[in-house]
């Protein structure tokens, strides 16, 4: 099983974070199916995927760069199929803020956060999920750029994550639930 397949099994915010990893990863290979075979997949031990599990790993990145090239994402966004579990996410988030006292008592202590990342978008997000999604995959990226991070952000991204693990946890239960 492809690990883009096992995550979004097991935690749709991991996911969701990971095709957001990918995409930039990606861009950054200018779509380049090769670069990304020859620099990320050959590159992993046999023992860790073999011969077959590799193929089918390029394949998925073949189709994924296609379908960002559909969607016209060579410079920016996101695929349209991860921000519909994004909007699903925000959906169930409303869902438990009504309904769920843990979940409001998560959520509120990351609103000042949240509240703080939309306005740093400067009107690029409103949404709160989105937020958390972005702070979480702003300290990925911080770090792969051996960037400093305060532990106020961290404090942030750990609320950010809480929030999160609790949607993932809730989405899982309910898909679980409906089978």
């Amino acid at each position: 099983m492809l690990l883009a397949d096992r995550k979004k099994e097991q935690n749709i915010s991991q996911y969701i974070i990971y095709m957001y990893q990918t995409e930039l990863l990606i861009r950054n290979f200018e779509f380049d199916i090769n670069q990304i075979q020859k620099e990320i997949v050959d590159k992993i031990p046999q023992e860790t995927l073999d011969e077959s599990a590799k193929l089918a790993e390029i394949n998925w990145y073949s189709s994924t760069i296609e379908s960002m090239k559909e969607e016209g994402l060579e410079k920016a966004g996101h695929l349209s199929s991860v921000q519909e579990m994004v909007q699903k996410l925000s959906d169930l988030s409303l869902k438990l803020l009504t309904q769920d006292t843990n979940y409001q008592t998560i959520f509120n202590a990351a609103r000042p956060a949240i509240r703080e990342n939309i306005i740093a978008s400067e009107g690029n997000i409103s949404d709160p999920i989105q937020a958390c999604l972005n702070g979480v995959f702003g300290l990925l990226i911080a770090r792969m750029k051996d960037e400093k991070v305060t532990e106020e952000d961290l404090a942030k991204i750990d609320q950010f994550g809480n929030v999160l693990s609790y949607l993932s946890h809730s989405s899982n239960s309910n898909t679980n639930h409906s089978n």
